[in-house]
């Protein structure tokens, strides 16, 4: 999948809530949030995105690896 794809996978399910991601979306956005790169826009130091999408993608991961890919 292209970054590309990922990006808009995690935005669509932001926008339109999927109940398929949901529960992993809240458990990968319990880590980013006690996480030192995390900051207060909700976005990433390191990949620059905006968490609360990314999370909801399916196929994205943690630069810093503390969470991987739903598949």
């Amino acid at each position: 999948m292209s970054i590309l794809s990922e990006i808009y996978e995690g935005w669509k399910n932001y926008l339109f809530e999927n109940p398929e991601v949901e529960e992993e979306a809240k458990n990968r956005m319990k880590i980013c949030v006690e996480c030192e790169k995390f900051r207060t826009n909700q976005t990433c130091e390191m990949c620059g995105c905006f968490m609360p999408a990314k999370v909801r993608s399916k196929q994205s991961h943690c630069p810093e690896n503390k969470w991987k890919s739903m598949s």
